[in-house]
This record gives structure tokens, C-alpha cells and sequence, in this order.
């Protein structure tokens, strides 16, 4: 059975913390022999706090898993939207660094490997990957659950598939500033976008998702939809598991998110176990976006 823990309550620290805890022994054997542990947080735009994982998220899940990690504690991310180093400073990041140690990254300026993924003519195209997340044996997503505009739903998946992709920094020199914007090449449609998603989600070592809901977002997400006080936490140590999870709390059928789709089966399905509050009676239908019928996944029989 699949472990999924949910927790629902006026507390955003107690939230992630008691969901770490349900899974501990799961947690706890994911990062313990990690050579490099990276926690990927999301912030998609460097100002806008709702788009972006609350620093008190952070602080509980290094909180946590500090105890068990050998080595420095690595945090990383590459922004969409703005500078990077801007968004840790804006969101209480810098805070925490010192705090715990933490080694800072911005991934749109890191070293980089290559994967292979698929470009507008659906032709196979080398991309930029950065190498942290490349060569971590074991990523941390930690994320706000919010509606996308092109794929849907975005969440631990997303934030890790698309996030470390390179793109270029305003200012930077001249060498680098040809890097081509990797995290704009891969958006060529909802169809080939849901396909590159799964192809960089399987080349990264996702060993633990954490979902902050205590602040969700519903509407024209990522970064300009409207908040929802949804106020819980989902933790797994199956990715896959815990977005499905945040759909159901969302009201969203995964069925029509094409990633998603394509990383589940009926039998993962019937062997996910939610343990925690009773997550059934919690469920809010969120507003999708505008753009949802042009976006979501076309079942068969619709077409």
C-alpha cells in the first residue's frame, strides 16, 4: 500500500509537520543514505507570495528531516518569473539560510545535463536539465497546490519536471546570456507539454513530496489566480500519489491532466492508503482556469 498523509487544520506548521510524521519511517529512509539531499521549493514569479511556497513550509520539512541528513542541505530553484535570488530574498529564504546552513541555487544559472524531450513539431530536441537536480539522489518537492493554464493542475510533479530547466538571467554576461530559455521551450501545447513533464519527471529522483494547501490557489494560475484557505498538508514518499491526492481535495478528475494520466494506474490507484484526518468531507470544487476546455486532457469518447 501507498502511504498518503493528509492533515487539515488552522496551523501550517503543525499541518506539514504531523504529515511528516505519519510517514516517518518513510522520510526517514528516503534522505538517511542520500549523498545529496535538494529541497525544490516553487516560485514561479519572484513577488508573488500566493504563486510561491510559504518559507514556513520550508521550515518544517528541514526541520524535520535535518535529524537524519548526512551533509549539507541544498535549496534550489530556477524562477520563471523574475530573478531567483530575488524571490528567496522576498519570500524569508535568506532567513532560513543560515538558520539551517543551507546551500542556495539558482537553477536557471546552474550547471547543466542534457535530456532528451520533444519540441513543437513533436520532433525529439536536447534540453538544458540543471545538474543539481540531475544529480541529487534525492529531491524534496515542497509546493503550493494552484490551477495551471496550460496542463491544469501543477504541484510536486510539475514543480520538479519544469523548474530546474535553464533559462537566461537578465545581466548576465554576454556568454551566458545565449543559453536559450529551456523552460519556454517545452510549452508548445498542452499534448506535448503533459509528454515532456513525464519524460524529465522520470529522469529526476523525487523522493518526497510535501503539499502546502493551507493557502491554495484556484482560477487563472499559476501566479495570477485567487487564493483559497484550503488550510491543509499532504505528504508522500510517492509523488505521484500525493498529486492525485491534492486533485481530489481540488476537485479536479485527473483524467483530464495528461501527466497524470499517463503516470497512474487503476492498480496505484486502488493501493493508495490516506492516513490522518478524513479527507473525503474536505473536498472544494476550485474554480478552474479560463482556458480549462481548450487545456484539459480530451478523453477518447469526446473526441
Amino acid at each position: 500500500m501507498t502511504k498518503i498523509s493528509f492533515i487539515k487544520s488552522d496551523d501550517r506548521i503543525y499541518n506539514i509537520e504531523r504529515c511528516l510524521a505519519l510517514i516517518k519511517s518513510e522520510v526517514v529512509s528516503a534522505v538517511r543514505n542520500s549523498k545529496k539531499v535538494v529541497i525544490k521549493p516553487n516560485c514561479v514569479s519572484d513577488k508573488v507570495q500566493l504563486a510561491a511556497t510559504h518559507v514556513d513550509a520550508l521550515r518544517s520539512v528541514i526541520e524535520f528531516i535535518r535529524p537524519h541528513v548526512h551533509g549539507q542541505i541544498v535549496l534550489a530553484e530556477g524562477s520563471g518569473i523574475g530573478d531567483t535570488m530575488t524571490a528567496f530574498q522576498n519570500f524569508g529564504y535568506l532567513d532560513i539560510q543560515d538558520q539551517y546552513d543551507l546551500e542556495l541555487i539558482d537553477l536557471n544559472t546552474d550547471s547543466f545535463g542534457e535530456v532528451e524531450l520533444l519540441n513543437q513539431q513533436g520532433d525529439i530536441q536536447k534540453v538544458k536539465v540543471a545538474k543539481t537536480i540531475l544529480d541529487s539522489d534525492c529531491v524534496i518537492s515542497v509546493s503550493p497546490p494552484k490551477t495551471h493554464n496550460e496542463v491544469v493542475y501543477t504541484g510536486a510533479i510539475k514543480n520538479v519536471a519544469v523548474g530546474p530547466l535553464l533559462q537566461p538571467v537578465n545581466g548576465l554576461s554576454h556568454i551566458l546570456s545565449r543559453i536559450k530559455n529551456y523552460k519556454s521551450i517545452i510549452h508548445q501545447g498542452p499534448e506535448i507539454l503533459n509528454w515532456n513533464i513525464v519524460r524529465l519527471y522520470q529522469q529526476i529522483a523525487l523522493r518526497l513530496a510535501v503539499l502546502d494547501g493551507y493557502e491554495a490557489m484556484q482560477g487563472d494560475g499559476p501566479v495570477d489566480g485567487e487564493m483559497v484557505p484550503a488550510h491543509f498538508a499532504i505528504a508522500s514518499t510517492d509523488p505521484v500519489a500525493a498529486d492525485w491526492l491534492a486533485c481530489q481535495l481540488m476537485g479536479i478528475d485527473i483524467a483530464d491532466i495528461g501527466y497524470l494520466s499517463a503516470l497512474s494506474s487503476e492498480k496505484e490507484l486502488a493501493n493508495y492508503f490516506v492516513i490522518g484526518d478524513e479527507w473525503k468531507d474536505q473536498i472544494i470544487n476550485f474554480k478552474m482556469h479560463s482556458d480549462f476546455e481548450n487545456i484539459r486532457q480530451r478523453r477518447e469518447e469526446e473526441i
